[in-house]
Order: C-alpha cells, then structure tokens, then sequence
C-alpha cells in the first residue's frame, strides 16, 4: 500500500501552514498574516512514532470567490481532498464558527473521506469550552490544539495516526531523486512540472510569482522515484522589499540543498538575462547535477538547436558539462528527454569514477600543458585521487597548491571533463601540498622520452 497522505484544508488565516511546519518541525511552508500566502499543493514527508505519511498545506479555501487565483486554490483544494487518505478540518477558535466553514463541512461530508476536526488556536484551557461551538459542523469532537506554541500537537498527532489507513511502502525520499526546477519568474517551471506529472498538481498562472513556496511533487517514472521541487521564481533584490518576498527569495536557494539535481529553465523567447546568470552561478555552486531546460521553444522563430545551444555555452563557459534540452511545456513535449537527462545526470554524480581513467586524463593534460611557473619556481602536479562523489572531488598534490593560477584550474576542469566524457554534474577539484613522491621525477623523464637519471651518494640531493 502508498504511504497515507493527509491534506490540511480550511478557510484562509485558520492556520493551516503554522500546523505544517509544527508537524514537521521545520519552517516547510511560508508563514503570513496576510490571507491567501498558500495557494499550491505543498507535500513533505512526515513521520511521527515511526509512521511516515505525506503532509499536504493547502490554500485558504474561499467558496463562489470570482477572483482567478482564489478559483485555483479552490480548485487545488478539492485535487488534494480527492488524493488524501485523511483530511485535517482546521477551523480558528478565536474567530469561531462561520459560513465558509459550514460550507467546507458540506465538501468534507460529500466527499465521505476520514476526517479529523481540529480547533487551532485553543491556547489554554480557559479556551477550550469555546471550541465546541464546532461540534455543530456534524465531524465529531474536534481536536483542541494551538499550531504556533505547539499546545496539544503530541495528543493531536496520536490521534492523526491512528486514523491512517495501515501502510508497508517505505518513504519515496528514501530512494527518490530530489529535482530542484528553478527559473527566473514566468519562465514556465509550473508547466514543466504539469508536463512530467500529466497532471494539474500545481497552479499554472500567466502572473509571475504565482508559486510563492518550493512545491515538492513525488512522481516515478520508469520504476524510478524522482520529487520534483517546483521552487518560487527569485526577482532580483532591489524588487524583494517585504517579508513574504525575501522568504521566497530565500526558499527559492535553500530548496538546492534537498536536491541532487538541479534544472534550470530558460526561456527560449527571451535573451539570457542577469537573473539567470545568477541562477545558473547558484547551480554552478550548488554541488549537485544540472541540466539546463529552454522552453517555450515552439515560440522560437530561429528552430536551429544547434546554432542556440553554441551561443548558449558560450554565455555560460561554466556550464559546459551541463546537458540542455528543449521543451514546449505547454503542449508536453521534452518531457522524457528532461526525465531521461535527469537521470543520467544524477548517475554521474553520484558515479565513482575507474581511476586508471582519471589517471590518463590528468597526465595527458599536464603533458599538453603544465602549469606556468610562479615567480621563477615551477609548479610541479604530482597526482590525482577522486576522494568522493556527489558530485566527484578530486585532490591533486602539488609543491605548491596556492600558487596554481585560476585559468590552469579550469583548463584541467574542462579537459577532466572532455577526456571523461561526464555530462550533468559538476567536478570539483582541490590543490594538496606535498612533497615530491620517490621516484616521480624519473617517470616523468621516461614519458618524455629523456634517460632517466638516477641519484647515487656522490650526486648529492635529486634537483
């Protein structure tokens, strides 16, 4: 059986976010006294006495609003009801009993889904006789708890799991890879995810800035988890200038660092700008695997790929081994190019490479070029091990690790690269010091073609 989700509903303001990130014990999902702050489907992972199931915030439900993006979230409320195993039915204590709730209660009850009533905002035990003014919705006695100091929440959190349905599956974040989908705002990254998905799991809007949270979207395709971060579109900072903005902007960086594979999305109707070059160095930086995704490439008049990928690696030289694919998101095509590069991606991150290999790229560069001297003293590069992976680390040992020039570091990278054949994931390379291993100076006289010469007592130390 699928791990149990549970889905969060309620009228705007209740609440709703502040219990999510109480239940997970994180600051998950944006948190604002200003009304609406949730409008997409966010999932994570939950677990509480060793029951893991998926905790799902929705938006503030507003019934026969004419307004777009509260239509959507209404319409993203009733995707999450019909997905959910069990509903949690917030309702606010302080402001009591309303209309929308009664309404809410008619869904619940249509739907004929378990659900828990919870009253939010009970913060001591003189609040407590108020809160069951609610037991006229019709859903049983509601569970009185208040999100933000956490009162009640253990009590809450027992009766939650022993409402969900019985479940054998391990969590997907065990084996699942985590995609990070980042973009300048209005690129299409909602519409990518709808693409892979096949599904509206999260709002598709002509407005920039319609994804506010790092929506996280579990999916598998050919017998391979992937969660897919859908993450808020960062503007530059001079347009941050409220809370709400600076922790998209914030969440928007922090979601790299739940991800193994970061994607970014360009636009293919529109020149690179300064956002995604920043967005690109953040992925550069970010040590996982990257693929670089143009969309909206049906609205290119220039359909040569070939000619725009060269351009494009050469606006971005430091992503060279980052594959790109191109995508129409909005009428799902490049979907499994995307999935499939991912993957690959993802594979060579993680991907310990044969040494011999690393070897005879690393000396074939150094044959081709050795770096220059520094101040009259030559540097000499001894050897290269992989360390680790994800992504690969490699040490090299020189006599002189802080001297190595900055543009001999990336031509070592680039060939490692080339000689490699690696594609989606970044290397990372580190100067050691150390002194000259026994007899390296002779093999390298013999690779280039030179009689070795070897020290006796009366040569004195070897030069």
């Amino acid at each position: 059986m699928p791990i149990p989700t549970v889905a969060i509903i309620g009228r705007p303001n209740v609440g709703k976010s502040t219990l999510f990130n109480r239940v997970l014990k994180r600051r998950a999902a944006i948190v604002d006294d200003m009304p609406g702050v949730t409008r997409d489907r966010n999932y994570a992972l939950a677990d509480w006495n060793g029951r893991n199931f998926y905790l799902v915030d929705t938006g503030g439900l507003v019934p026969y609003s004419h307004d777009r993006m509260e239509q959507a979230i209404a319409r993203q409320v009733a995707a999450a009801m019909d997905e959910s195993d069990l509903l949690l039915f917030l309702v606010d204590r302080k402001t009591g009993l309303t209309d929308v709730d009664r309404h809410i209660a008619q869904l619940v009850r249509k739907r004929g889904r378990p659900c828990i009533l919870v009253a939010n905002k009970v913060d001591s035990a003189r609040d407590e006789a108020e809160a069951y003014e609610f037991l006229k919705l019709g859903l049983g006695e509601p569970q009185l708890i208040a999100a933000g100091p956490g009162r009640n929440i253990g009590d809450f959190l027992d009766a939650l799991v022993a409402a969900l349905p019985d479940s054998r599956e391990q969590p997907a974040a065990a084996d699942a890879i985590g995609v990070a989908i980042m973009g300048k705002p209005n690129v299409g990254k909602s519409s990518l995810v709808n693409a892979i998905t096949g599904q509206q799991r999260v709002i598709v809007d002509s407005v920039p800035g319609t994804t506010r949270d790092a929506v996280d979207t579990v999916f598998e395709w050919h017998h391979q988890r992937y969660i897919l971060i859908d993450t808020a579109g960062l503007r530059r900072k001079a347009k941050v200038r409220d809370d709400l903005e600076f922790y998209t902007a914030l969440r928007t960086e922090r979601s790299l660092e739940r991800a193994q594979v970061g994607v970014l999305v360009l636009d293919a109707s529109d020149t690179l700008s300064h956002l995604d070059m920043t967005l690109a160095a953040m992925l550069d930086n970010a040590n996982t695997a990257v693929v670089v995704v143009v969309n909206k490439w049906d609205l290119k008049d220039d359909d040569n790929k070939a000619n725009y990928t060269g351009r494009l690696r050469e606006q971005l030289p430091f992503m060279q081994f980052a594959e790109i694919i191109f995508t129409a998101a909005i009428r799902g095509e490049g979907a499994p190019h995307l999935l499939q590069a991912v993957t690959e991606a993802y594979n060579s991150w993680r991907r310990q490479l044969e040494p011999r290999a690393v070897d005879a790229a690393f000396e074939a560069a150094v044959q081709k070029y050795a770096p220059p001297a520094k101040r009259g003293k030559p540097i000499e590069l001894y050897s290269i091990t992989q360390v680790a992976a994800m992504p690969p680390k490699f040490e090299i040992l020189t006599n002189e690790p802080k001297q190595v020039p900055y543009n001999y570091y990336r031509y070592l990278l680039n060939n490692l690269y080339q000689r490699l054949a690696i594609k989606g994931t970044p290397l990372r390379i580190y100067f050691k010091k150390s002194k000259q291993p026994k007899g390296w100076r002779a093999r390298q006289m013999v690779e280039h073609g030179e009689k070795p010469r070897y020290r006796t007592r009366k040569d004195g130390p070897e030069d």
